[in-house]
């Protein structure tokens, strides 16, 4: 173990009056606001005072966690022979346990520009510029058809936090447009087969189901009854959106040459926009969200709330435990009413706004 890391935990103790060894000895977990504060205190140097880099403090929370984990199991040893005082010692340890996983997956925040979505402004001007309308004289794509596909491809990307892979692989068969709920599912496959393009798209995600407004439901089904048809060989594939040259699937490369073009007719965008950026702005409008419905919990209660949402909103984290703590059947219900919500929210202002 990092001596560092130890000393680190050591020092923080003292300054907030925690007898560290006394209470893993009565078995009192660290609170959620204690490591919370654990966690802001591994994130400056001991000395300076500034800030420190991702992989250090990553290293502080590691091996404080890997001391603690030691000692849990030491102490929790005098209960051996007791069962239910046992058992008891292991919900508290693995408690305070998720506290500490948590802070390791997504520990410190860098300036990476990559992870940030549109900003509000930015956001209202892009779904203005792709709505398809033929009145609608900063769309940059010529064809009524091409201004539908786009547009509802890019909506995906941005209201459902589909990546571009998913997005690429959907067929008709994945969508239910009609009835009382309306959704589509992203299917995990190891292997694409039948992909007629040189680079086959992948899913890097697990698979999940995505819930549908009405409204944006309606729009699906506008484009698959009525513009989808107007693809060159649309019957030859099942695949959702089709090229306007060939009838084939989209290649990999065309959801960048898309927003590519819009970046030229819009400059304000250049740099700030790619379908990872659409991905993203998804999840900060979640976050959002999740940020207003659990307002009243402390920062690091709402985190742990919030992370068994996100992740089942963007496919199941494939080395999280937070999900497994948790109903999945809770989890998707409320991820289903938020992706509603923020597909509501984005489409009915935009409807404002005509």
């Amino acid at each position: 173990m990092d001596q560092n890391s130890i000393l680190a935990l050591y020092r923080f103790c003292e300054s907030k009056n925690i007898n560290l060894i006394q209470r893993i000895v009565d078995l009192v977990p660290f609170t959620i606001g204690e490591i919370e504060s654990f966690s802001s205190y591994c994130g400056y140097g001991l000395q300076s005072g500034e800030r420190v880099g991702e992989n250090w403090y990553s290293a502080r929370m590691r091996g404080a966690r890997k001391f603690l984990e030691y000692l849990w199991l030491f102490y929790e040893g005098q209960y051996s022979r007791n069962i239910q005082q046992l058992k008891a010692a292991k919900r508290l340890y693995e408690r305070m346990d998720a506290g500490f996983k948590l802070y390791l997956k997504s520990p410190y925040k860098g300036d990476r520009k990559d992870k940030i979505g549109l900003t509000p402004e930015l956001q209202v001007k892009f779904i203005t510029i792709i709505d398809p309308d033929y009145s609608n004289k900063s769309n940059p794509w010529k064809s009524s058809k091409v201004k539908w596909r786009n547009y509802i491809f890019l909506l995906l990307l941005m209201l459902a936090g589909n990546r571009k892979g998913e997005t690429l692989l959907l067929k008709l068969n994945d969508f239910q447009l009609t009835g009382r709920r309306k959704y589509f599912d992203i299917l995990k496959n190891t292997d694409v087969i039948n992909y007629p393009r040189a680079e086959s798209p992948s899913v890097k995600t697990y698979g999940r189901q995505v819930e549908l407004h009405d409204d944006f439901a309606s729009l699906i089904e506008h484009y698959i009854v009525h513009v989808r048809k107007e693809f060159e060989g649309w019957q030859r594939s099942s695949y959702l959106f089709l090229s306007c040259r060939d009838g084939n699937p989209l290649s990999v490369q065309t959801p960048n040459s898309i927003l590519n073009e819009l970046i030229l007719r819009h400059p304000e965008f250049s740099g700030l926009l790619s379908p990872h950026r659409l991905r993203n702005t998804f999840h900060d409008l979640l976050n959002q969200a999740l940020d207003k419905k659990f307002k009243g919990a402390s920062g690091l209660s709402r985190k742990i709330m919030k992370a068994p949402i996100q992740e089942a909103a963007g496919g199941w984290a494939r080395n999280s435990d937070m999900p497994d703590r948790y109903s999945r059947g809770s989890i998707q219900a409320k991820v289903a009413g938020l992706q509603v919500l923020l597909q509501e929210e984005i489409l009915r202002s935009q409807e404002n706004k005509q």
